[in-house]
């Protein structure tokens, strides 16, 4: 999983030398350093060529916040995670008995 832009040019760059996929994106070797070390963000040209090149090879990048909670959703509600679902449910329940601030959910009432 990519996290951040820095990750993305080092996973595009797949090895090369800095000097070479900085003649591909056709910038100096010093940017893709400092692209890498996360001290300066790529311009956008950038960025969407080496999420070509990682989307080409097959690495995942990372998941929305919707797209993960899309995903442990569907996790849950297989038959097999139900025991999953109980203790969610119980962490929940426990996080909201114990923050005076936070208001229940639809069809829970705070004991």
């Amino acid at each position: 999983m990519i996290s951040s832009v820095s990750e993305l040019v080092r996973l595009a760059r797949n090895g090369q030398s800095q000097e070479r996929f900085a003649k591909e994106l056709g910038v100096m070797q010093s940017s893709i350093s400092r692209y890498e070390r996360g001290s300066v963000n790529p311009p956008a040209r950038v960025i969407d060529h080496c999420m070509h090149l990682v989307n080409q090879r097959g690495i995942q990048a990372v998941p929305s916040a919707e797209q993960l909670a899309t995903k442990i959703l569907n996790h849950l509600m297989d038959l097999e995670a139900a025991d999953a679902r109980l203790v969610l449910d119980k962490v929940l329940d426990t996080l909201i008995a114990n923050q005076p601030n936070m208001k229940p959910t639809k069809g829970k009432s705070k004991t």
